[in-house]
């Protein structure tokens, strides 16, 4: 059951379109995968469980219905990563290109960290970080399962990295942690853990690692948050 207080939020923000909102909050989510181009061979790999294209991310595509490729050889093999078409936007955005300096500051587990990753076809250096040790190691298995070659996984506070790198990054992406409210519709639990006080501690956290964030982008340079 979506929170209460959530609600009356939402209703204060959407007004008319609310109950077409809540309505789409509990529909199945559209789960999707993105094709690996640093495994050859990666689309063969992929095809029985694919259906139609994701429009805003390259090779990546929705599901097929009833689809299970998450318990397929090729993706223990990283032919492919399964996440939402959503999330594969801010990496796409990031537009990082082979060669630069890239940083995914909240990188775990790695979803976005290995789109920029094929995005920048193994030529230059891609820095991955999670200050949550148990989380950085997922992060680490993630990179090696898709074939990533040209990252580090680091694990440290954000203005522990801003004090070492001021100014070096062509492109950094800042995916912040956040309340949780889009997992609603995928994982009925987050709706239980959910509380009023949430936003607005997320808010400031965000506002902290934007900071340390910003000092870390080379003039010219590239700063997406999402």
């Amino acid at each position: 059951m979506l929170p209460r207080e959530w609600i009356d939020e939402m209703r204060a923000l959407l007004g008319g379109e609310l109950e077409a909102f809540l309505q789409a909050e509990e529909e199945p989510p559209a789960l999707a995968m993105r094709i690996n181009p640093l495994r050859p061979g990666a689309m063969s790999a992929a095809k029985g469980f694919v259906g139609d294209r994701v429009p805003w991310a390259e090779g990546a595509f929705y599901l097929q219905e009833n689809a299970r490729p998450g318990a397929s050889l090729a993706h223990d093999l990283g032919a492919f990563y399964l996440q939402e078409a959503s999330a594969m936007v801010s990496a796409r955005v990031l537009d990082a290109q082979p060669g630069e300096r890239v940083l995914d500051l909240c990188a775990a587990p790695g979803g976005k960290s290995t789109q920029i990753a094929g995005a920048m076809r193994g030529r230059g250096a891609l820095v991955c970080n999670e200050p949550v040790p148990s989380r950085s190691k997922i992060l680490a298995e993630n990179l090696e399962r898709m074939g990533v070659v040209n990252a580090a996984a680091t694990c440290a506070y954000p203005n522990q990295l801003s004090e070492k790198w001021p100014e070096f990054f062509d492109a950094v992406l800042v995916d912040a942690p956040c309340s949780g409210e889009g997992m609603f519709r995928r994982d009925p639990s987050a709706r239980d853990e959910w509380n009023p006080g949430a936003p607005a501690g997320c808010a400031k956290r965000q506002a902290e690692i934007l900071d340390e964030a910003a000092k870390m982008v080379r003039a010219g340079g590239r700063l997406v948050y999402s």
